[in-house]
């Protein structure tokens, strides 16, 4: 038998980091390793798209045309659409990077949702979340960009994750719920990523080879630079489950529906391209010096419609120019903006923070005597001891070195946001059905990369999704990072 524990008991899912790969043992015969590469110098920027296009539009365009080199074509048509009205730009995630160096770029909505319930104390009430999980939904892409015979070439595995409309599972909850409140909720997730047979492959020093069982070769799917490529095209949306129920001794095979022939797809495209961002000069940067971030909110259609038949190479050094045109449009606002001291040949770190606490635990409540003593009413469920605790705003974390191609800064830029809270459990009062179990609803960007130092310049890290005034993705908005060194 189940024992069902007094306190209710929230288990938050770490993200999944990446796992180092096993070291060699040296009493072992080994297979030849590859020499790492020296440093690169070249810089890159990276373009992750997603695209909401109608089925019959799509395939209409298809029956006439091909994509054996690349998806230009596509793309162009896809922009046309959009300006039409007949389609729609998602998402745009930008990234700058330097050859052979890892990226990730994030757009993430934190939800938090309860996995085992309690059965309610009494008909006329919810029944009782007893543990919790946190899943990220949105945006996420990692990569990088590698030389393979002299050619460029990028490296994306994009990821998208969302929550779908779901219900609760007792009649009490779903008939006094709120639109916003969570349950049990279902997930829907498009992504695609490669790797090679299963068969013994010699041994690499790449980053994101596959850890599980022999080395593989890289499975993060490489895309010639220069090019814009369809990495995939599915249905934005499926078919809701169909429950079969037998009549008799036979069950009745029921026919599925046929899919809608306007119903949305998901085109995810990728293109990267080196930049002419690097700095003329190798010249080391003195002992100390100042480090900036700044961060800006603009119109996404704008900023897709401008990235469309432009050149990438060009694209970082001439965005803050357009931002100041859109700026006069009231088009572009500043988000945040950090500036901070920094002495060469250390880590910084560069917070603009405050604190959220919130708890992991809740006490059930309990049945409590009315004023006249002849009857009971259940008690609101209270927060436990422990607690959580998130840093909300912009936090930046940078390290400089030099190397044959100058100066050259890791950097991971976070900002975090508090869009509302979630309601998980309710109990009725007075006629009213009151939020009595909250968890936060935080909403985050996060780049991760390494660019090369231009002293004096914004040099662009990224663009990301907005979100709206409840932390929800906002496709009309996009969130675009800046840093400078002084």
């Amino acid at each position: 038998m189940k024992t069902i524990r007094s306190l209710v008991l929230l288990s938050l899912a770490m993200p999944l980091g990446l796992c180092l790969a096993q070291q060699p043992n040296p009493y072992l015969n080994q297979p030849a390793q590859k020499a790492p590469e020296g440093p690169s110098g070249d810089s890159f920027l990276t373009l992750v798209e997603h695209v909401l296009v109608p089925s019959d539009l799509l395939d209409s365009w298809l029956a006439g045309h091909s994509m054996t080199k690349d998806a230009n074509e596509l793309r162009a048509a896809a922009q046309q659409w959009i300006q039409e009205g007949k389609a729609t730009i998602d998402s745009s995630a930008l990234t700058a990077g330097t050859v052979g160096r890892k990226y990730s770029n994030e757009s993430l909505v934190e939800q938090i949702y309860a996995t085992e319930y309690e059965p309610a104390p009494s008909p006329d009430a919810w029944t009782v979340a007893t543990s919790f999980e946190t899943r990220n939904c949105g945006y996420e892409v990692e990569g990088d960009a590698v030389r393979e015979q002299g050619e460029l070439v990028v490296r994306a595995k994009p990821y998208f994750v969302r929550m779908l409309p779901h219900r609760a599972f007792d009649a009490v909850s779903e008939q006094t719920r709120q639109p916003d409140d969570i349950f049990i909720p279902r997930f829907r997730s498009i992504g695609i990523s490669q790797s090679l047979s299963a068969s013994p492959q010699p041994y690499t020093e790449d980053p994101f080879a596959s850890d599980s069982g022999p080395r593989r070769a890289a499975t993060i799917p490489s895309y010639p630079a220069g090019k814009i490529h369809l990495v995939l095209r599915v249905d934005d949306d499926l078919p809701e489950p169909v429950i079969k129920r037998p009549e008799g001794d036979k069950p009745e095979n029921e026919a599925a529906d046929p899919l809608p022939a306007d119903r949305l797809v998901r085109l995810i495209f990728v293109r990267g391209d080196k930049t002419d961002s690097s700095p003329e000069s190798v010249e080391p940067l003195p002992a100390d010096y100042q480090v900036s971030v700044k961060l800006v909110s603009v119109d996404h259609p704008t900023l897709s419609g401008w990235l469309q038949g432009r050149d990438l190479t060009a694209a970082s050094r001439e965005l803050g120019e357009s931002l100041e045109v859109w700026n006069e449009d009231d088009k572009v606002t500043l988000i945040s903006s950090v500036t901070g001291g920094v002495r060469n040949g250390t880590k910084t770190l560069l917070e603009n923070i405050k604190k959220l606490d919130y708890p992991t635990e809740y006490e059930p409540g309990r049945r409590q005597p009315t004023a006249d003593g002849k009857s009971t009413q259940l008690g609101f469920a209270t927060p436990g001891e422990d607690v959580e605790t998130r840093n909300l705003g912009t936090t930046l974390e940078t390290e400089i070195s030099t190397d044959a191609g100058g100066p050259l800064m890791l950097l991971s830029l976070d900002r975090v946001l508090l869009g509302g809270y979630n309601v998980h459990h309710r109990t009725l009062r007075d006629g009213e059905w009151i939020a009595d179990m909250t968890m936060p609803r935080v909403s985050s960007n996060r780049w991760n990369t390494s660019i090369r130092v231009k002293k004096g310049e914004w040099m662009f890290v990224g663009s990301g999704s907005g979100f709206d005034e409840k932390g929800q993705l906002d496709p009309s908005r996009a969130v675009i990072a800046f840093v400078k060194v002084d």
